[in-house]
């Protein structure tokens, strides 16, 4: 929020002239309670219990990783950066999870949501700070927000760029309007298709997503509830994989017979009854060199 230029009077009154002594104890209390807002929002934006990576253990062998949110940092989890990619990919990972999400301006960013990691992986004004718990912001106001411990946020296109030079897949998992998204996506680099993995979300999309040109598909079901009849329904697809709760790996397993199963979130190195790990802190177990 902007205002108009502070005119104080000559008694400090604020009403116009020079600032008398009033009106400089209430410029420095006005200072320090600025501060301690600053302090107070950074500490509400980090309000959940966060996964951070003290270390980086290896999977068990025949497991699949994917690199949850890019991957965890010693920050914490859900960057969705850069940097988080560049240390994923230097552990071995080959396929990264990434959340995709709109600014309020139609314009399709890197990032989990607004309220909580947007807050804490951003420096921002505090009165962009109170606005993210209502809205998204708009792309200026997103590209104008400070990335914190020097990470590098991801766009759309940092994101394109990033795949023509490294290898890999992108695992997509779109917060609202996954069809839009992925026909975005489709629309600006249809030579990279085969570079994303969508994930879909309900039975309907399945041919949708077929028909934007994407080969490899994962059904997450963590929208929907567990049922052996919804497993049974999802199995008759060709998927890449189906995606489940850590919770209902026993029913999935029970049915799922044609697809892999892959679940999430696993940061310790357990063995399951799944094809595949989403992870934070795990490292695939070729990796030469874990730290």
């Amino acid at each position: 929020m902007t205002t108009g230029p502070f005119r104080p009077d000559s008694s400090g009154s604020g009403k116009g002239g020079r600032p008398g002594s009033s009106s400089l104890l209430k410029l420095a209390a006005a200072a320090g309670l600025a501060i301690a807002l600053s302090v107070s929002l950074t500490q509400l934006g980090d309000s959940r219990e966060r996964v951070r990576c003290s270390a980086y253990p290896q999977a068990p062998g025949a497991v699949t990783l994917i690199a949850h949110a890019g991957g965890g940092l010693p920050q914490g989890d859900y960057s969705n950066s850069k940097e988080a990619l560049a240390q994923s990919l230097a552990h071995g990972f080959e396929l990264f999870e990434l959340d995709f999400n709109w600014t309020a301006d139609g314009e399709l960013v890197i990032g989990h949501d607004w309220a909580t990691e947007y807050r804490y992986w951003n420096r921002l004004e505090w009165g962009d700070w109170v606005a993210s718990l209502l809205a998204a912001p708009s792309s200026r106001r997103y590209q104008e927000a400070t990335p914190r411990f020097g990470l590098t946020r991801l766009s759309l296109d940092a994101l394109l760029e990033w795949l023509r030079q490294n290898p890999g897949r992108i695992v997509t998992d779109f917060k609202t309007g996954n069809i839009e998204g992925l026909a975005r996506i489709a629309e600006r680099a249809p030579e990279l298709r085969h570079r994303f993995v969508p994930q879909i979300y309900a039975v309907p999309e399945y041919r949708a997503v077929r028909a934007l040109g994407f080969d490899d598909i994962i059904f997450t079901t963590y929208r929907l509830p567990p049922t052996a009849e919804l497993f049974a329904e999802i199995d008759r697809f060709d998927l890449f994989a189906v995606t489940v709760p850590a919770d209902d790996l026993a029913t999935a397993a029970g049915v799922v017979s044609a697809n892999r199963i892959f679940t999430h979130t696993i940061n310790q190195p357990v063995p399951l009854p799944a094809d595949g790990y989403y992870t934070d802190c795990l490292i695939p177990a070729k990796s030469p060199d874990p730290v």
